[in-house]
């Protein structure tokens, strides 16, 4: 079953929802920096090369990771991906068994489910929007058809009492 969220019950979660977002962000940056040494890798192998040779560029390592684990394998490094994807699947996961629709990790865009006048629709809240739910659309709209909660609702509330 669906949870459906109130104003205040969605405003009451973002303190809990903003660091697993955050964690997510931070996941996939290192994802994105991990497939970029995997295709490095993967062109060194198939020239022949072997990683770590003083004749080719080294992969790229962040100021976290030791000079030895710039010389990883193209297998090593996809072992690291999986895992990574796991964890950041895990992180999602975490997000969704709150009842909260994930939409945009790098925005941390996220909709709570809620109901109306007998229809469904989304509060919807985004990192930029500060510390409290003020956004709604309607399902099936996305971002950019969303209103501020109060027109929103007058909105719906205007429709609902046409068509009674």
């Amino acid at each position: 079953m669906q949870r459906e969220w109130s104003l205040d019950a969605a405003t009451r979660a973002l303190p809990g929802l903003r660091p697993l977002i955050a964690l997510l962000r931070e996941q996939r940056r290192n994802l994105e920096a991990m497939k970029d040494d995997l295709l490095r890798l993967r062109r060194l192998e198939r020239t022949g090369a072997r990683p770590g040779g003083a004749d080719q560029p080294q992969p790229a390592a962040t100021a976290t990771e030791s000079a030895a684990e710039a010389l990883m394998t193209s297998a090593m490094v996809e072992l690291r991906i999986r895992a990574l994807v796991d964890q950041m699947q895990a992180s999602v996961d975490r997000v969704a068994s709150r009842g909260v629709e994930l939409r945009d990790i790098e925005r941390g865009l996220i909709d709570f489910p809620a109901m109306a006048f007998g229809r469904a629709f989304l509060l919807c809240w985004e990192e930029s929007d500060g510390e409290a739910v003020v956004f709604a659309h309607a399902m099936g709209e996305g971002f950019n058809s969303r209103l501020p909660i109060a027109a929103f609702l007058r909105r719906h509330a205007q429709e609902a009492g046409e068509g009674a």
